[in-house]
């Protein structure tokens, strides 16, 4: 996901409910999380119009490094696209090596409208609370600007993030840069920045986004709440 990013969650029901895989499903560990949010944010950039969105997921971690998941959420990308529902898809696997810990996965994103759907691979590198990410897109139902077929790589994300706890409270500063000039049509480079504080289930963030298709800065107050059991 935090102010909701899609850190996405998936092939879960698959997953568990495949007959070769009833003896490691068995074994897994299952949990799920609900949440609600004023404005979903991904990548600087409301998901639901600057209105709140409701979500949840589930995820089964294997405990051996590999987990999956499935994450749902409201949407509304106004004259954009007709969606209402994003459903993600995602399967990881995680360990440490050298002092440093590492996530390597795979992110499937769909929603109830025709021609939306992508899909990205990543993989995020960290240490003592600091991580970097890198999101690298695989293909698009939609076409590229160029109106042609979408092209592995039309698009990447980069982000920095640090995350530690003051006076009992989390707190979180991220920095991320995604570039889909070849990807939407209008695109600019875009960079978004926040700082989060968090306490028991409730996160508040300031977030601001840098040229997003050419606009003046966007600058909002994101409050979330969010909880697994």
């Amino acid at each position: 996901m935090t102010n909701f990013t899609k850190t996405t969650r998936t092939l879960a029901a698959l997953l568990v409910s495949g007959t070769a895989l009833t003896g490691i499903a068995s074994a897994a560990e299952l949990s799920a999380n609900i949440g609600v949010t004023n404005d979903y944010i991904w990548r600087g950039m409301t998901q639901s119009a600057g209105t709140s969105s409701v979500s949840g997921g589930l995820d089964v971690d294997f405990g051996n490094g590999f987990a999956a998941g499935t994450w749902i959420a409201d949407v509304d990308f106004g004259n954009a696209s007709t969606a209402t529902q994003e459903q993600d898809y995602y399967i990881s696997y995680s360990g440490e090596a050298g002092g440093l810990n590492y996530d390597v996965g795979y992110i499937l994103y769909t929603y109830d409208a025709d021609d939306s759907d992508f899909d990205e691979v990543y993989i995020t590198v960290g240490a003592m609370g600091l991580s970097a990410s890198y999101y690298y897109l695989l293909d698009a139902d939609f076409d590229n600007a160029a109106g042609e077929s979408t092209d592995a790589g039309d698009s990447t994300y980069i982000s920095v993030d640090y995350e530690t706890e003051v006076g009992g409270y989390g707190v979180g500063v991220h920095y991320g840069v995604y570039d889909a000039e070849d990807l939407i049509v209008g695109f600019e480079e875009s960079t978004d920045m926040s700082v989060s504080l968090s306490k028991d289930d409730f996160t508040i963030a300031y977030i601001t986004t840098d040229d997003l298709t050419g606009k003046d800065d966007e600058d909002r107050f994101v409050i979330s709440w969010g909880t697994s059991f």
